[in-house]
């Protein structure tokens, strides 16, 4: 065998050895929890390590982050957050977060001085974030969150439900204005100036938050609420439509 074809199949042979080193690593995919935190402004994710993970690559919806820690602070709000187990080129499949608030497009109230039972004045959202109208009858007063009140507030506004007194219901939920009209930009409720009773107007929009407490913890729940139109089709009741979202996350203040 010529000199120079030795040398050739000898760096065949290296490269081929060399390539046949390279190794596919099977990660697993993280088991993520997650609990919010900083009065709701933040989530934190916390995993148990992976076996042969580097890293751990966190996607949100506008970035991504890379950590060697098995815990991670997300502090923008983001509809839905990913997580993997990185080593090298190679990644686990995404644990995935879903952190999008629950929306319900249209539902409609009416002021409480209106007597029709199918006419609900009581607003209610459930554990997994749908919004009710409901009637004030006793059967739903421990559901209910708000209610549409026209007679203690000129105009109409929501009140929260534990400020009438029934035995049903003592919650302490409030609201505030949220100084802007721009639903979707709309995207943290804030942490403080909310108050129980308030007066609402069309196109306004307004945070929620409801609680059994005065103070923050994670079984609170926020929202946002946006007026589509008032009405008077009575002359003297007054009707309400509107769109809601409501984050489901405890504590949580993100409204994305």
């Amino acid at each position: 065998m010529k000199k120079s074809t030795l040398i050739v199949v000898v760096a065949a042979a290296l490269i081929f050895i060399g390539t046949g080193c390279d190794t596919i690593v099977t990660l697993d995919k993280p088991n993520v929890t997650y609990e919010a935190i900083n009065s709701g402004a933040s989530l934190r994710l916390t995993w148990t390590a992976i076996t042969d993970a580097k890293s751990y690559e966190i996607t949100t919806d506008d970035s991504i982050f890379t950590t060697t820690s098995t815990s991670f602070d997300v502090t923008t709000p983001t509809g839905t957050i990913e997580v993997k187990a990185v080593n090298g080129s190679d990644k686990s499949d995404a644990t995935t977060i879903d952190c999008k608030a629950v929306e319900t497009p249209s539902i409609v109230l009416y002021g409480n001085s209106d007597v029709n039972p199918n006419e609900p004045s009581g607003l209610a959202f459930t554990s997994s974030g749908t919004a009710s109208a409901l009637s004030l009858e006793d059967a739903n007063k421990a559901a209910l969150d708000f209610v549409y009140d026209d007679v203690a507030i000129t105009g109409g506004g929501l009140a929260n439900a534990g400020d009438y007194g029934w035995s049903q219901n003592v919650k302490v939920n409030t609201l505030m204005d949220a100084g802007s009209t721009d639903y979707d930009a709309f995207m943290e409720a804030a942490a403080t100036g909310y108050i129980s009773q308030l007066a609402i107007a069309a196109n306004g929009l307004y945070a929620f938050w409801l609680s059994s407490s005065t103070a923050w913890t994670t079984s609170d729940h926020f929202c946002k609420a946006k007026v589509i139109s008032v009405e008077q089709p009575s002359g003297t009741y007054y009707k309400v439509t509107l769109k809601v979202a409501y984050q489901k996350i405890g504590g949580l203040r993100w409204l994305k």
